[in-house]
């Protein structure tokens, strides 16, 4: 997998864990546990992507 199918896929990764969190929110509730958790989740995705794409982009 090249750099930029890897930059696609966590991307889309990450557009799915946005609209996962959302519903999970509407049907648990935003403090609810399993929101917390999606939250947290989509937070590691960005972080992945902030740390190999962004502060590469920088180096580059």
């Amino acid at each position: 997998m090249n750099k930029f199918t890897l930059e696609l896929s966590l991307l889309k990764r990450i557009d799915e864990m946005k609209e996962t969190l959302v519903k999970v929110a509407n049907s648990t509730g935003i403090n609810s546990n399993e929101t917390i958790t999606c939250s947290q989740e989509l937070d590691n995705l960005l972080n992945l992507y902030r740390s190999i794409f962004l502060i590469t982009r920088k180096i580059d």
